[in-house]
């Protein structure tokens, strides 16, 4: 028999369980649902969806009224609105986690071990006829051809919402402080070095990376000036780990925090952008207090990155 929750029963996050060869049951728990298959709202849930905008309106405001954005984004509001949109935004997120890369059920690994990378979503079960569940094809599409056919351009087109490709860089030079897989123990894993914002894709995430990459004067990171102008340095200088192609000479590649940085040129240039902000804040914090010495500098320097 087919397991029931390769249907995927259970909405609104609702955890499928199965019962017997042939059934299942649905968990509600903290859904705002209830019923079999978690698809009656309570009172509270009917309540917030009959007075929340639509994502249409949402878009809407925020992309017109540009006198009233700019009150807000030059005023004290300005603080509180983004407080209250970033705890609104981490709420839609489990917590604890649901699901991780590694079971496909409720666990206490899921909960407590941060060496797995979360699901948000539930995985298809093990068992199920299709890698979709029940539907579609018996093999998924090489996803080179995806991206190919849908977001390969021979021609500009500009984003609707007024972003560019700097946009997507920033985003994934941002996340690879806590987003990175372990090439050692595989794909589902993550290196476990924390959840927060240490600029760790900068400062190396251990110490030895940190002081291979340190030039330990003045608390600045090492550097190198090419046509005048501050780039990171080379993996002979500072000689820590890399990931590049393969054939490329020692003194082609340059060294950052974070060692895949240097195979797609967007990540390197916002590297290279953060270290000439650290070493220009060594610079400011020298000349304000002269009787610090290189590790004081650095690690304030550090802070303010961070805060930055």
């Amino acid at each position: 028999a087919v397991n029931p929750c390769c249907y995927f029963p259970c909405q609104h996050q609702g955890v499928c369980v199965r019962v017997g060869l042939e059934g299942y049951e649905c968990d509600c728990t903290r859904t705002g649902y209830y019923g079999v298959n978690c698809t009656s709202p309570e009172f509270w849930t009917r309540l917030h969806n009959l007075l929340k905008p639509s994502p249409a309106f949402y878009h809407f405001i925020l992309t017109h009224f540009k006198w009233f954005w700019d009150i807000v984004n030059s005023t004290f509001i300005r603080d509180t609105l983004m407080r209250l949109v970033l705890t609104v935004r981490a709420n839609l997120i489990p917590s604890p986690p649901t699901f991780n890369s590694d079971y496909g059920y409720i666990s206490w690994e899921a909960y407590a071990n941060v060496s797995y990378y979360t699901r948000v979503l539930p995985p298809v079960p093990d068992d199920c006829p299709t890698p979709m569940g029940t539907k579609g094809m018996q093999q998924l599409p090489d996803p080179q051809l995806l991206a190919e056919r849908f977001l390969l351009r021979q021609k500009f087109e500009a984003d609707p919402r007024g972003t560019n490709m700097m946009f997507a860089f920033f985003a994934q030079h941002f996340t690879h402080q806590f987003f990175k897989t372990s090439g050692k123990m595989g794909r589902g894993f993550t290196k476990a070095l924390g959840h927060g914002v240490d600029l760790g894709h900068l400062y190396g995430d251990n110490l030895q990376r940190q002081h291979q990459l340190r030039l330990f004067r003045d608390g600045k990171l090492k550097f190198q000036v090419v046509d005048g102008e501050v780039y990171p340095p080379t993996v002979t200088d500072a000689p820590v780990h890399m990931v590049y192609p393969a054939g490329t000479p020692r003194e082609q590649q340059l060294a950052t925090g974070q060692e895949v940085f240097g195979l797609l040129p967007g990540l390197c240039l916002y590297g290279t952008l953060w270290l000439r902000e650290h070493n220009r804040v060594c610079d400011v914090l020298r000349r304000e207090h002269p009787t610090w010495d290189d590790e004081q500098l650095f690690q304030t320097a550090r802070l303010i990155l961070i805060g930055e």
